[in-house]
């Protein structure tokens, strides 16, 4: 006995981009909790530092970054508003880095 299916690949298909559109959406909520998390924890002279944060889409997900200069320099424990390594602590909540958690802009 023999059987041929037409149009399962499509099927499979549009399944598979209804799939990642729900994991896309559940992990942008969890990277909106952790960028909020982290612009409530970053410490406060200016409001450039927390005002600075940004989520954008990538190929793997999504990246959170920080533009102020000196944010190196607050995660660092330069402020005593919060303590050393803060952005590491946050995201670390948050799930598991595929790579360094933060890296300076060059």
């Amino acid at each position: 006995m023999s059987m041929k299916l037409s149009g399962v690949a499509e099927s499979f298909k549009q399944l598979n981009l209804k799939i990642k559109s729900k994991q896309s959406a559940h992990d942008l909520k969890i990277v909106s909790a952790m960028t909020e998390e982290l612009k409530a924890k970053t410490p406060v002279d200016t409001g450039n530092a927390r005002d600075s944060w940004s989520t954008t889409p990538s190929a793997d997900g999504f990246n959170t970054t920080n533009s102020a200069e000196y944010i190196e320099y607050l995660n660092g424990g330069s402020s005593q508003q919060a303590p050393a390594f803060f952005i590491e602590r946050t995201a670390l909540k948050y799930g598991t880095p595929k790579g360094a958690i933060v890296e300076p802009l060059k």
